[in-house]
């Protein structure tokens, strides 16, 4: 079954190729073929998106030894036109139409910055337990170097009873870092 490039028109003899070529010519492609298509959102709905991406990022956010490391935070339903609206602008937002698939990464003191604008709160990224006196956070920058968190769009498919059922899935992976601040005594 032959593919269309929905970019170039280029015509190929399988998906794969077309995936293969799209991966090659179109690697910083940011044209979406359908943007016509996305509405733009009520504000109501992009806050709401906002406020769960921060919850669900505050829940992992642990504080005993094993919440430390890459951890990954999915949100099922997420609408397409709201992770366009939110990352489209961005310098490293790509798309992927044979794949139907959206990226947009953000590294070091800069990524964390400007993520903290885009979800509307500057600590969407850091959890404090005032009873152990620990914190837990998403980890940009430390003394060994600049760490970076990427965030994905991507269509999942099921079919059943001849339906087929369509879900937005946002992705973010990112690497977790705990502190322990000890009190100390007084005497």
């Amino acid at each position: 079954m032959a593919s269309e490039c929905q970019l170039c028109q280029e015509i190929f003899s399988s998906r794969k190729d077309l995936v293969t070529h799209e991966r090659i010519k179109h690697r910083n492609n940011k044209i979406i073929p359908h943007r016509k298509t996305l509405l733009q959102p009520p504000l109501e709905q992009v806050t709401f998106y906002q406020d769960a991406f921060i919850v669900l990022i505050k829940k992992r956010l642990g504080f005993n030894r094993h919440s430390i490391g890459t951890k990954q935070v999915s949100i099922n339903a997420f609408p397409e036109n709201i992770f366009v609206y939110l990352f489209e602008h961005e310098p490293s937002f790509r798309y992927s139409p044979v794949q139907r698939k959206y990226s947009c990464s953000f590294q070091g003191e800069a990524g964390e910055q400007r993520l903290k604008q885009l979800v509307n709160y500057d600590h969407w990224n850091v959890r404090q337990d005032p009873k152990l006196r620990t914190i837990g956070y998403v980890l940009f920058m430390d003394n060994e170097g600049s760490y970076g968190v990427s965030f994905s769009w991507s269509q999942s498919e099921f079919k059943e009873n001849e339906r087929v059922f369509h879900c937005g899935t946002a992705t973010y992976p990112s690497y977790l870092k705990q502190i322990v601040s000890f009190r100390k005594h007084q005497t």
